[in-house]
């Protein structure tokens, strides 16, 4: 009897760790969700993710603000993950007479989703002011204009303060993010802005947290990269600084279990049945075919993906031909309305990716493939 009890004890307390550590996953990815970080500005989430990586890596900045979290960093043989930790927003390029505010994006912004969206603020004294896009209402539009694609300079930022208020608070070359919102919609599918890619982040964190469980030989380096949307610009300058031999990219891709989107062109890509595995030219046949023979030997399911365009879209391409050329695989999590403010992903294609980079990994370690 007592014995039994001793083992229910210990089944106890093994669940109540399991749900402490998926709390604590799941917190920090809602805090990551809800930071700010448009492209050039992406500090605050930076924090966070420096914040969760340090109690198991060794972690360093560069000079772009590319946040690396590393295990074994004497190793000469070295894999990169990356994830880019940007999200698109706005800059303020002007402010008019009745203390209306303008915008250019940082990144690409479908303008057609913009009006009635509720924006921050950020301002050069770190204050936070709200506001509202705002456009001419459809009643007192020409009928010209109701058919007409908006323009983003035919927009503006109504904060609800006086004109003196505004030139107060708010200067010319302010960051501007969409509001966080971050939200399940049902079990396992999230809603939020700047899940590209945020969700690749969390997933490339929690990658490295278990692989620094491992017993490795070869080095692995996690980083968050910078300005993704404007350039691949972080990609472009981490490579130097930890020449890896190989890299595992993670970003979102399109999911087309939508209306209106052509499979034809753009693949058969659903939320739900795993994350893909790119299979263009950006993407070393080798890491390919590891990383779908993985999947296959430990039971996870993935999705393959030809791409729409034969290179290009991600940090991949810039890695690729990177210092003296690395062997790269692009990972993605599919994903609804790209970059809106309402993104979608399923938490399941998370876990499997997550799932996919360490058995990989792994897989390269035992088999001394570096």
């Amino acid at each position: 009897m007592l014995i039994c009890e001793v083992k229910k004890l210990i089944n106890h307390n093994q669940v109540c760790r399991q749900m402490k550590k998926i709390s604590e996953e799941r917190l920090f990815l809602e805090k990551l969700m809800n930071s700010h970080s448009v492209s050039g500005f992406e500090e605050s989430a930076l924090a966070l993710y420096e914040e969760y990586v340090k109690p198991f890596s060794e972690v360093f900045r560069d000079s772009l603000n590319n946040c690396y979290a590393v295990l074994n960093p004497s190793s000469c043989k070295r894999i990169l993950i990356e994830a880019h930790i940007d999200e698109i927003g706005f800059q303020v390029t002007y402010i008019d007479d009745m203390g209306f505010v303008y915008v250019r994006q940082n990144g690409g912004i479908d303008c057609a989703t913009l009006p009635g969206s509720i924006v921050e603020i950020h301002t050069s004294d770190n204050k936070v002011v709200p506001g509202v896009i705002g456009k001419k209402p459809i009643h007192v539009q020409k009928p010209d204009e109701r058919v007409k694609v908006v323009e983003l300079e035919e927009l503006w930022i109504d904060t609800g303060l006086s004109k003196e208020n505004v030139l107060e608070m708010i200067s010319v070359g302010d960051v501007v993010s969409f509001r966080p919102n971050y939200f399940y919609i049902d079990e396992n599918r999230i809603v939020s802005k700047g899940l590209d890619d945020k969700i690749g982040v969390f997933v490339i964190a929690e990658a490295i947290r278990r692989l620094s469980k491992e017993n490795l030989y070869i080095g692995v380096c996690a980083v968050a990269t910078v300005q993704e949307e404007v350039g691949c610009k972080g990609a472009k300058v981490c490579v130097g600084n930890i020449e890896p031999q190989m890299s595992i990219s993670v970003d979102v891709g399109f999911a087309t279990d939508v209306p209106n989107i052509s499979k034809k062109k753009y693949g058969d890509i659903a939320l739900g049945r795993g994350p893909v595995i790119n299979c263009n030219t950006d993407c070393n046949r080798e890491m390919v075919n590891i990383a779908k023979s993985v999947a296959k030997d430990v039971g996870i399911d993935v999705q393959l993906n030809a791409n729409s365009i034969s290179t290009g879209g991600t940090n991949t391409a810039s890695l690729q031909v990177s210092n003296k050329g690395i062997k790269t695989l692009l990972l993605s999590i599919p994903n609804r309305y790209m970059h809106t403010q309402v993104e979608m992903c399923d938490l399941r294609d998370v876990e499997s990716a997550i799932e996919l980079i360490v058995e990989t990994i792994l897989f390269i370690n035992t088999n001394k493939l570096l």
